[in-house]
């Protein structure tokens, strides 16, 4: 215990001070022991939204492809902002001594998150070094598809903690219906191209390096919805 009485001032000082970093380190252990749930998913949900934030900002772009450079560094920046969010979440893992999830399942959720935004990003820098005059109509089905199985993820992710069996199974049917839509889409896509009459065989190269990426994209977003579906059955 401290003194309650000193009568050298120098000494209620140093006691005082002394008490004060003890408290001190007792916050900064305390920090480091007991989850800190509430920061590791605000992270995850700010991660997926901005998934949705990049999806419909590539469907937007395909909508109006009028300033498409600007558009694609918004994309750009977009996926930085993404990169940012998995960077502090890895930055809290690597913190604390305790996690409200294993540490490699949230690891992997974040990653997977990013991958999405990768391939998106992905999309729009191809259709501006390519010079994509205008994009087509599968390529905007796609980005259609892409942005609903965003807002799917993203439904699922930010109610991580509530979720139950039945939002679970809804969200990785729903997104494994639009990946299978998306690969019939690449099928058609490709028929459509090969059949264009009198295309180069450059623009054919170009155009379906992007059919390929928009079907990968949604790819990863099939990823994400079993990895975020494993954490929750893992810890219901």
């Amino acid at each position: 215990m401290w003194p309650r009485r000193c009568s050298n001032p120098d000494e209620k000082h140093y006691y005082r001070f002394a008490e004060m970093k003890v408290l001190e380190f007792g916050m900064r252990i305390r920090e480091f022991i007991i989850p800190q749930d509430k920061v590791f998913f605000d992270l995850l949900s700010d991660q997926s939204q901005i998934l949705v934030k990049g999806a419909k900002a590539l469907h937007d772009m395909m909508i109006d492809y009028s300033d498409a450079y600007a558009k694609a560094a918004d994309i750009k920046e977009i996926e930085h902002q993404g990169d940012a969010v998995a960077h502090a979440l890895y930055l809290r893992l690597n913190r604390a001594f305790v996690t409200p999830l294993d540490r490699e399942d949230l690891m992997d959720l974040a990653s997977k998150c990013d991958d999405v935004l990768d391939a998106v990003n992905g999309v729009a820098r191809r259709l501006v070094i390519f010079e994509i005059a205008k994009p087509t109509e599968n390529m905007k089905n796609f980005t259609k598809l892409i942005l609903k199985a965003t807002e799917e993820i993203n439904l699922l992710i930010t109610n991580i903690k509530k979720a139950n069996q039945t939002q679970v199974d809804r969200t990785c049917d729903e997104v494994d219906a639009l990946e299978n839509q998306g690969d019939d889409l690449l099928h058609d896509s490709l028929v459509d191209l090969f059949r264009t009459p009198g295309i180069s065989a450059v623009e054919v190269i170009k155009s379906k390096e992007i059919y390929e990426w928009l079907e990968s994209a949604l790819d990863r977003c099939e990823d994400v919805t079993y990895a975020a579906a494993d954490i929750i059955v893992k810890n219901r």
